[in-house]
């Protein structure tokens, strides 16, 4: 048994539609203190839209080319010496869910789980790789068994390990993104017994909600909402220019805008629409898994939860809290980061999480 991380230099690597962030972490063992970590390298690189499209690799050759980059081949940053790599699978083409297994826990096979876990799936389970652990949950009995099972599609899955391994790197693990923000979002210390909690990705491109509750992930579902689709609303119907309406969300955000009579019309009906379907999302759980917690908290990152007033507009919709997450909070339990930190780093929770998995031990994984 390993009793440290037997792949030295291992990093987190978030592969997105619109960027590529890298992350290298070390842990820190102190005497008689709680572990911590430092962030050793952090890096992003801009993807040219076209390339990435829905978590789908469509130029491979631009991809690798800027992995590359990140690495330091051209010389543009200091090359980075580990080929250990963890990176994640975009969440529209990955399921995760916590189910409920008749079988005990000591009698569970692979086989068992694969079977169970087809009745879910929203693919076939031939066309999929299928990772599973026992969950500690309350619903358990000594002739039942909690399993969060996380799957991907083989054609995804083996589209990101081949463009990994063409860019000269050893993939230990692909990650459900819901995995690594959780990992980042949720406070590694803290119980949340009789607590639920919900975790709102407003992406570039995409969103995604993930329920946490009973010290585990219960599901995760997309949302249909994103910046691009905030600021291609507000050039069209404003009539300006794409860069221009990029701005004139950066600046105005969820609040009325002189200038502009229209802006606050079109941000509230697609505010409205983000709302409705985390309703649907939330009265999904309630109704369909046994023992849910109530949500108390909704915590929110990605860079979209950065637009000015919407965490305050959720709130009173939904009447449960909600706000932009710290996703420094299981780095270092040290000062605590500045209002820009905090800020800065909503766009960083998946790749966080990852680096977090890839300075520990990756192969002693928690979905």
């Amino acid at each position: 048994m390993f009793l440290n991380n037997p792949f030295p230099g291992a990093f987190g690597l978030d592969i997105g539609d619109l960027s590529i962030k890298l992350m290298q972490m070390n842990r820190h063992h102190p005497i008689g203190r709680p572990p911590f970590f430092t962030v050793e390298t952090a890096r992003a690189a801009a993807l040219p839209p076209g390339a990435i499209v829905n978590g789908e690799i469509q130029l491979p050759e631009i991809v690798r080319k800027k992995i590359l980059h990140l690495l330091g081949a051209d010389n543009n940053f200091p090359r980075l010496k580990s080929p250990w790599v963890v990176a994640n699978l975009p969440e529209p083409k990955t399921f995760l869910k916590l189910i409920e297994i008749e079988t005990p826990a000591e009698e569970l096979t692979d086989d068992e789980v694969i079977y169970q876990a087809a009745k879910h799936l929203p693919f076939g389970e031939d066309e999929a790789y299928l990772d599973w652990q026992v969950i500690p949950s309350a619903e358990a009995t000594d002739k039942t068994t909690s399993a969060l099972i996380a799957a991907a599609p083989k054609t995804t899955a083996d589209s990101y390990t081949r463009l990994l391994e063409e860019a000269g790197l050893n993939p230990i693990a692909l990650e459900v993104e819901a995995a690594a923000i959780a990992r980042a979002l949720i406070t590694a210390a803290k119980d949340y017994g009789g607590m639920a909690r919900a975790i709102l990705d407003l992406g570039g491109t995409r969103s995604g909600l993930i329920i946490y509750d009973k010290n585990t992930i219960q599901f995760s579902t997309s949302i249909n909402f994103s910046g691009e689709l905030v600021t291609t609303a507000l050039a069209q119907g404003l009539g300006i220019d794409h860069a221009t309406a990029e701005k004139l969300k950066i600046s105005a955000g969820a609040r009325v805008n002189k200038d502009y009579p229209k802006y606050l019309k079109i941000i509230d009906e697609l505010i409205d629409r983000l709302v409705g379907e985390i309703k649907q999302a939330l009265k999904f759980y309630r109704e369909h898994f046994a023992g849910a917690n109530p949500i108390t908290h909704i915590t929110m990152c990605g860079g979209s939860s950065r637009l000015e007033n919407l965490g305050a507009i959720l709130s009173h919709a939904l009447r449960i809290s909600a706000h932009p997450g710290n996703v420094w909070k299981n780095v270092s339990a040290a000062a605590p980061p500045s209002a820009k930190q905090t800020a800065d780093g909503l766009e960083l929770a998946a790749v966080i999480g990852l680096a977090l998995r890839a300075a520990q031990n990756p192969l002693r994984h928690s979905l």
